[in-house]
């Protein structure tokens, strides 16, 4: 087990993206303006803080389901690679083009490598 491969991992990347989803349906000003940037028109808007949050709970199933938690990193890794592309087409500030390339890494790496769960099949939250 590494530590991309652990529970807590994903607990804590799905805390994380529920605190982004809130911050995108608020918006944040900052998330506004970076919206702003990357050209999303705000009738298609609602639709980021809804995929985030359901990523949120899709990663934090790690502990009953983890092929559900791992079907949602692929997804967010084709979220990020979206993103990333975004984020390059608008030619966007590197501080923002960063977090998008280093999350499309560690969710495809996740991806590969799966959830840490018990041997003989078990589920990792009987471990």
């Amino acid at each position: 087990m590494n530590a991309l491969t652990a529970r807590p991992t994903y607990a804590a990347l799905a805390a994380f993206l529920a605190g982004d989803a809130v911050a995108s349906a608020v918006p944040v000003p900052y998330v506004a303006k970076n919206m702003d940037a990357m050209r999303i028109p705000p009738e298609l808007r609602w639709a980021v803080p809804v995929a985030k949050a359901a990523t949120a709970l899709g990663l934090a199933s790690v502990f009953r389901f983890p092929g559900v938690a791992r079907a949602t990193t692929g997804l967010l890794t084709l979220y990020f690679a979206g993103a990333l592309g975004i984020h390059l087409r608008v030619r966007n500030r590197v501080a923002n083009i960063i977090p998008a390339a280093l999350l499309l890494v560690v969710f495809a790496a996740m991806t590969v490598q799966g959830p840490h769960t018990a041997g003989d099949g078990v589920r990792a939250l009987e471990s």
